[in-house]
């Protein structure tokens, strides 16, 4: 038989009992209300009761956060060059790979590039063959030498004017068999930011195309209110929760704080630095950061679950013995994620049940 019905059954005989009792007394009120429960040493064993000690207190300081990629691995690409933007390969969210193609752009200025590296290298043969007629003037002591210097230096800045015009092209990413320039990603990671898509007239040296990040390591940006500014210091640790993954806690530490209040708002930026290796975090999305603090104080530290919420109080169940679970009620001092410091109502040495707690306090509730 389950511990579960067990305490049913024996709380259905509470029940008969305090019905009887109730007929022939008053009901009286009483601050601490006692059961007749006897459990054996199993539903006990069960029940997980608790000593309770005296635990420095930690105080928990949640601050609310901004997940935003770290601008020391994001590279915004603007175009060198004008024209429209004939395709687009990506969208918002893809992962790229460096120097894949991402969108293509057809210029007026590809056009001017290539009928000038046609004109040049025309000019360029005509200047070959200058030199190679100068060359044998000169041989046969026709031509002087500066007439040869002349014709070399022509042939020279004609070559040096191909290279340039071809590492122009390059640079562009000139697909001239298609008669695009080709943008290419300049880095690997995601596009976190896209202005483009296809039909789009751009100019050259203008805004952003699109943004890429590496998001291995991200930032969160974190208001640090006036109140709390003693409670957090810079490579503090800090745990971060999100409810897009509840079960998870990431953690990472407090890298920078601003020295500077944000006046509209009355708070400090804090910048935590998280590794994403995962990818789960992405730009954009809201965390809570729990940042904890150690102080001089001691109290009573037991888990959550061990405490009832109950008509706006708090109570928990002691144990005095295997017949006694008593209902105390406490004042709590703090509250961490999944437990609780005691002001009041425990001392060191009592022993509380964290298992069942609600069951046996409804129990005890119905006898009251």
């Amino acid at each position: 038989m389950s511990m579960k019905n067990l305490i049913t059954i024996k709380l259905i005989g509470i029940c008969l009992l305090s019905a009887s009792i109730l007929t022939s007394c008053k009901e009286k009120e009483k601050p601490v209300v006692e059961s007749k429960i006897c459990l054996s040493e199993k539903e006990v064993k069960e029940l997980r009761p608790l000593s309770i000690t005296n635990d420095t207190v930690v105080n928990t300081l949640r601050l609310n956060g901004v997940v935003a990629y770290n601008p020391n691995a994001v590279v915004s690409y603007v175009s060198l060059v004008g024209g429209v933007i004939t395709n687009t390969y990506f969208t918002l969210g893809d992962n790229v790979s460096k120097n894949q193609v991402l969108a293509e752009i057809q210029s007026t200025e590809l056009n001017g590039i290539e009928a000038e590296l046609k004109q040049i290298t025309a000019n360029l043969e005509v200047a070959k063959r200058q030199l190679q007629a100068t060359q044998g003037f000169y041989d046969d002591g026709i031509a002087s030498e500066k007439e040869l210097i002349a014709a070399k230096s022509e042939k020279e800045s004609l070559e040096y004017d191909i290279e340039k015009l071809r590492t122009n092209l390059r640079l562009y990413s000139a697909s001239q068999e298609k008669g695009v320039f080709q943008i290419k990603a300049p880095r690997s990671g995601f596009v976190v930011d896209n202005t483009i898509s296809a039909g789009m007239q751009i100019g050259a040296e203008g805004d952003p195309l699109f943004t890429i990040s590496d998001l291995d390591e991200v930032w969160i940006n974190v208001n640090i209110y006036a109140s709390d500014i003693a409670a957090v210091r810079e490579n503090m640790p800090v745990s971060i929760k999100t409810s897009s993954y509840p079960d998870k806690v990431f953690t990472g530490k407090i890298d920078r704080i601003s020295n500077v209040l944000e006046p509209e708002v009355n708070v400090l930026k804090g910048r935590i630095v998280l590794d994403n290796k995962d990818l789960f975090l992405k730009p954009g999305l809201h965390v809570e950061a729990l940042v904890k603090n150690k102080s001089n104080q001691k109290a009573p530290h037991i888990p959550a679950k061990a405490v009832i919420f109950n008509n706006d109080a708090y109570f928990t169940v002691q144990l005095t013995d295997r017949c006694s679970p008593t209902v105390k009620p406490v004042q709590i001092l703090s509250q961490d994620e999944d437990s609780f410091y005691i002001a009041a109502g425990l001392d060191e040495g009592d022993v509380i049940v964290t298992e069942n707690a609600l069951m046996l306090f409804e129990s005890t509730s119905i006898i009251n």
